[in-house]
């Protein structure tokens, strides 16, 4: 399975909501990727850009989409960022192929 990291920030709504009643939003997320195949390796609020951000794995890059369409498209997130999360082991296997590609590369000139 494919890991994301997504961070997301609430839609004014969503704080306010959440202020006048505290809330775990996992158990809501959860839900949502599980039905998508998806399962949480974790979650995190955080300060900056982005309100949060959560790790998760899906068995395709569709199931994922679909989750991320569907939580977008709730009205609760004003961004959403996502991206795949590629294992070291995986990134060494792109640099020796990449390697072997290269040299059909030729780059522009001026």
């Amino acid at each position: 399975m494919t890991r994301y990291l997504t961070q997301f920030r609430y839609s004014s709504n969503s704080v306010a909501a959440m202020v006048k009643k505290p809330q775990d939003r996992r158990a809501a997320a959860e839900k949502l990727f599980g039905a998508a195949g998806g399962e949480i390796e974790c979650m995190y609020f955080c300060f900056g850009e982005y309100d949060g951000l959560v790790i998760t794995e899906f068995p395709t890059d569709v199931a994922a989409a679909s989750a991320l369409l569907a939580a977008g498209s709730s009205g609760a997130f004003s961004a959403l960022k996502t991206t795949v999360l590629i294992p070291n082991e995986r990134g060494i296997e792109a640099m020796e192929a990449a390697g072997k590609v290269a040299r059909e590369y030729t780059p522009p000139t001026g």
